[in-house]
């Protein structure tokens, strides 16, 4: 950022727009641009950690290294406040200046970069279920997984539909015997020991 700039630029959190207008022209572009965020989220704190180990062994170098890379990553996809941030480590990191300031630096960049990350992933999870066809189907199977457990819940036979639509994938998701278990118990009405089955089946099972 400018400071000698009258109408400075707002800093943002995380600004995806253009990635999406790289999406927008060519819809093809879409899981290559994905999956660079995907890495990035998946990733988490781990660049930020780096940083702060080199900074404790002394290493400014490699840690002003490391903060251009990150600063690097991070414009891309419009994280403007992390950017600033680390732009100005990198420059305290060089100067070899105070451990407190250094560290207060430090402190905001870590606040900022998990905040960028929450901001990233909800974008993520956006796109994943507009372009990634076998994501919509995650989603869909979560959501009447969901369903299930409340018509069980609330002894709604509706819940011999999406038991049906769903079956599949909990024998998959379950141990034989305890499909067994549970189907056993849905055919005999016993909902409240059929939830307990199917409240075991994890929404992060495919």
């Amino acid at each position: 950022m400018n400071p000698n700039d009258p109408f400075p630029a707002p800093r943002t959190v995380f600004e995806p727009s253009r990635l999406e207008g790289h999406i927008a022209r060519s819809a093809s572009r879409a899981s290559a641009i994905l999956e660079i965020v995907q890495n990035l989220v998946d990733a988490g704190d781990t660049p930020i950690q780096e940083v702060r180990a080199a900074i404790n062994r002394s290493q400014h170098h490699q840690a002003a290294h490391r903060l251009h890379t990150l600063h690097g990553s991070v414009a891309n996809l419009g994280g403007s406040r992390v950017c600033e941030l680390a732009g100005e480590l990198e420059q305290l990191l060089d100067r070899d200046a105070s451990p407190q300031l250094i560290e207060e630096l430090m402190i905001c960049l870590e606040r900022e970069f998990q905040r960028f990350l929450s901001h990233a992933q909800q974008w993520l999870h956006q796109q994943l279920a507009q372009y990634d066809p076998r994501h919509r189907r995650q989603l869909l199977r979560e959501q009447r997984l969901q369903e299930l457990c409340v018509c069980l819940e609330g002894n709604d036979l509706r819940a011999f539909e999406l038991w049906e639509e769903l079956q599949a994938h909990l024998q998959s998701c379950m141990a034989e015997q305890d499909y067994a278990n549970f189907h056993h118990a849905l055919q005999s009405l016993n909902f409240h020991l059929a939830l307990g089955y199917a409240q075991t089946v994890s929404p992060l099972q495919r």
